[in-house]
């Protein structure tokens, strides 16, 4: 639920064409001290964990998120089970491996740290068919991804796919040499270059390998509602030609949710709200009531929907090779400085040194190149973990 704690919220603007300038208009609505509880994400039922952000809704002018700390989440079912999500970092409320009866109806209750309580609706666990196939198609502008599943039943109808993108990439440049600092020279410190230790780096290429990965930032949503037979095929993502992130080698892994027509009408809603504004031609904001609520306090909107499904999942590779003329170009330079004179502003430009250009007879080096920190270490934009599902 992206930016689901802003999107009650907006400050609007009025354009005054005879100003010809921007007049901020400031809502008279006051947004109470403590906020709104958001409740976000969706009940797994099977292997995977359950995850729930809780939070609070915060104004425009407020970038900070306000998790909401210390809570006790339980998921209550009508045969009086009672299944604890303890928080695991701030504001996220996990547990692992939930195995609910698919006979039973449950319900999310939530007692904060302030004493406030909130509960939903009770809902029955959502069947969920597996996914058939994640498939990609190259195109003259890209690479367009795509989804599809089925239920033969035709009970599911109302979808949600999230999914995680990672990828593997080198270092522009690698590097053999580094700064070093020379105490006690006439004046003060010396700065100088010379070789490092290659430990760290790819035997072969003296470059640093990779790995980064994305998770999905809008609403990605799908309905059969309109259709004789439940069957689902879908944009899901589009890499630019030429992008980083098919350099070497991609995955994408794809989890699928089903939902009630209720829940769903709630997600688009949100979607609209939160993908669809700043524009006067754009959808104008809705109010979100979803199936929760604060018994404490009946006047308190709560932001949020309960739902329970089984989890579906299904992950792809794409290799460079499995493609033409990618062409990708990291767009990093190198120059070349000299030892003696250069080093000092090399330095303190925040620049890199990468390999040596000219050496002396004696292997000393008289000149190098260098590069931007991005082009030569790849850890500023990903990790050197080898994600453990990579091949």
């Amino acid at each position: 639920m992206t930016n689901a704690r802003k999107i009650c919220f907006y400050t609007l603007s009025v354009l005054l064409p005879a100003a010809s300038c921007k007049e901020t208009y400031v809502s008279p609505y006051i947004l109470p001290e403590t906020g709104y509880l958001v409740i976000e994400g969706s009940v797994n039922n099977g292997h995977d964990t359950t995850t729930l952000v809780l939070s609070r809704t915060t104004p425009l002018n407020n970038d900070n998120l306000q998790y909401e700390l210390g809570a006790t989440v339980t998921i209550e079912g009508k045969d009086n089970s009672v299944y604890a999500l303890p928080e695991k970092t701030s504001g996220h409320y996990s547990i692992s491996q939930l195995n609910l009866n698919t006979a039973v109806e449950y319900r999310l209750h939530i007692s904060t740290g302030a004493g406030r309580e909130y509960v939903s609706d009770f809902v029955s666990i959502r069947n969920n068919p597996p996914i058939d196939s994640i498939s990609w198609k190259l195109e003259k502008d890209g690479v367009q991804l795509y989804m599809n599943t089925h239920d033969p039943q035709n009970n599911s109808r109302f979808y949600q796919w999230e999914y995680t993108e990672t990828w593997q990439f080198r270092s522009a440049f690698g590097s053999t040499i580094k700064y070093f600092i020379i105490p006690g020279s006439p004046g003060g410190n010396f700065y100088s270059v010379g070789f490092r230790n290659q430990s760290d780096y790819d035997s072969a290429h003296q470059i640093l390998m990779c790995w980064r990965t994305n998770l999905s930032s809008n609403l990605v949503l799908g309905s059969t509602e309109k259709l004789n037979n439940d069957v689902v095929f879908l944009p899901l993502t589009f890499i630019p030609p030429g992008a980083q992130r098919l350099s070497i080698l991609y995955s994408i892994d794809v989890k699928q949710h089903t939902w009630t027509k209720a829940g769903y009408d709630f997600l688009q809603r949100m979607k609209k709200n939160t993908e669809a504004t700043g524009s006067v031609f754009d959808a104008q904001p809705s109010e979100l009531n979803g199936n929760l609520r604060c018994i404490s306090n009946p006047d308190e909107p709560v932001i949020g929907y309960f739902n329970i499904s089984f989890l579906q999942e299904k992950r792809i590779f794409i290799s460079r090779s499995d493609l033409t003329d990618w062409n990708y170009n990291s767009g990093c330079v190198q120059i070349e400085l000299d030892n003696k004179s250069d080093v000092i502003a090399a330095n303190g430009q925040g620049l890199m040194p990468t390999t040596p250009a000219k050496l002396d007879p004696f292997g000393g080096i008289i000149s190098f190149y260098v590069s931007e920190p991005i082009c030569v270490d790849c850890t500023l934009t990903g990790s050197r973990k080898k994600p453990s599902f990579w091949p």
